[in-house]
């Protein structure tokens, strides 16, 4: 569930105050900065992310298979497969 906070939103999404969390005043909402669980979209931000960081080290999406990044070199090579929130 936490690993679903590394993304970044791209649109401006607002929510009411969660429970527990309150100043008193019911009128006001939260801004959302990163995605958190249970957004549509946060896979796909999260995704985008990760990819990006992997992609810095050297590694590419597989073309069959987004979810494994390889990385090649003289000596073999590495894999990294994904499923959405676990490494």
């Amino acid at each position: 569930k936490t690993a679903f906070l590394n993304g970044d939103l791209a649109e401006e999404l607002w929510m009411r105050q969660p429970p527990g969390y309150s100043n008193g005043d019911p009128t006001q909402a939260c801004q959302l900065l990163k995605s958190v669980y249970g957004l549509k979209q946060a896979p796909c931000c999260w995704y985008e992310k990760l990819a990006a960081e992997l992609g810095k080290l050297g590694y590419e999406p597989s073309a069959s298979d987004p979810a494994l990044f390889v990385k090649r070199g003289s000596d073999g090579s590495i894999d990294v497969l994904l499923y959405v929130d676990d490494v």
